[in-house]
């Protein structure tokens, strides 16, 4: 009998690169960069747990 585990989609565990800095002078600007930093290393740290349990589930089958 084959075992068979949930295939992730790559968009889900790979990273995504940081924002170009554009318009630095503006300060509405660089809020909507800092917020979309905050959410893009908040979203990296998730993808990265997401590969952890996955990988630790395949050892306990």
């Amino acid at each position: 009998m084959q075992c068979h585990h949930p295939v992730v989609p790559e968009h889900l565990t790979s990273e995504l690169p940081a924002p170009p800095l554009i318009l630095p002078g503006n300060k509405g600007l660089l809020l909507l960069l800092a917020e979309y930093e905050a959410l893009r290393r908040r979203f990296n740290a998730d993808r990265a747990a997401v590969v952890e349990v996955l990988v630790n589930d395949l050892g306990e089958d």
